[in-house]
């Protein structure tokens, strides 16, 4: 997530037009999400169709679905982003020279810094012009109208973070029910056929009852862990939750192809941190941050002897 937003920031937003690079790299970003979402399903979610596919006949179907996707975001983006005039623009153009500017101050500096004594009074003179120009150039920009063209580009990010949602969605319907499920279709197994198996029939009744309860979960205290994960560890704005998402997204499919049963909570509260660290350890609420950390290490033990506790109790009854 943090690369992901990285590549954002590097590539959107801190354009001259960022509107423009939206409309040139949202497609890329749906092209991604689709492809990848696309092969998972065919080697993990799809094996009851008996596809068969070979990795290379895969990769063009993922990359079939991906390319309409895109072809589908890049019609909608141009629909959503098509009132954007040249005045919409000024403001970040100019932030754009800015950060150049910025740039070059840096390399002034080390040039001052390794030049002989007569060139050091010359150069400190330019570093101070440059700094000055860039000041002003920033604190005009600032005074624009709230950054329409961010705004334009945070409203093509809504429909991109509808897209991740969903890529969250399936992922943790990918990982987390199987975490229960598992568990539950072996349990069920042993005991209809009075022996330990090395392997256990999922039946679909099961699949339903995960799902179920997830929703269920979802609509009763799901809403403190939203609240928690999406307002309280950092600020995010659309863009941001995309690449959060989508980083988390990515990592948990990975995780399921590699019959890995991670925490998909644990992964999605990463993937904001990376978001939050992106933009300095100052935008992360570290007490929340502590909070959860303590959380995750202090679950471990209290889960493990629970299901003793559990267990026992059980075992004594029956």
């Amino acid at each position: 997530s943090f690369l992901i937003f990285q590549f954002v920031m590097h590539r959107i937003f801190y354009r001259a037009d960022p509107v423009a690079a939206v409309r040139r790299w949202a497609p890329v970003m749906v092209f991604a999400v689709f492809s990848i979402m696309t092969l998972v399903m065919v080697f993990k979610g799809l094996k009851n169709l008996k596809l068969d596919l070979s990795l290379w006949n895969a990769i063009l179907l993922a990359c079939g679905v991906g390319l309409l996707s895109a072809i589908v975001a890049a019609i909608i983006i141009g629909r959503v982003s098509k009132d954007v005039d040249e005045g919409d623009t000024h403001e970040a153009r100019e932030m754009f020279v800015a950060r150049l500017l910025a740039r070059a101050v840096r390399q002034l500096r080390r040039a001052r810094g390794a030049a002989g004594e007569d060139m050091k009074p010359s150069l400190g003179r330019i570093v101070e012009e440059t700094e000055s120009i860039g000041d002003a150039i920033t604190r005009r920009a600032n005074l624009g109208s709230s950054r329409k063209d961010v705004r334009k580009v945070e409203r093509v990010f809504i429909y991109l973070q509808i897209v991740s949602a969903g890529f969250v969605a399936f992922a943790h319907g990918s990982n987390d029910v199987a975490n229960a499920i598992g568990p539950l279709s072996a349990a069920v197994q042993t005991a209809r056929d009075g022996a330990v198996a090395a392997k256990a029939t999922v039946p679909l009744w099961a699949l339903a009852l995960g799902g179920v309860g997830i929703v269920i979960g979802l609509a009763t205290w799901g809403w403190r862990v939203m609240e928690t994960i999406g307002r309280r560890i950092t600020e995010l704005t659309p863009s941001r939750g995309f690449c959060a998402e989508f980083g988390a997204a990515t990592t948990i499919v990975l995780a399921s192809k590699l019959s890995l049963p991670i925490s998909t909570t644990h992964t999605l509260v990463g993937a904001v941190l990376g978001v939050g660290l992106a933009r300095g350890i100052g935008a992360l609420n570290l007490t929340v941050v502590r909070d959860i950390l303590i959380s995750w290490i202090v679950t471990i033990p209290i889960g493990a002897g629970l299901a003793i506790v559990f267990y026992k109790g059980l075992d004594l009854l029956f």
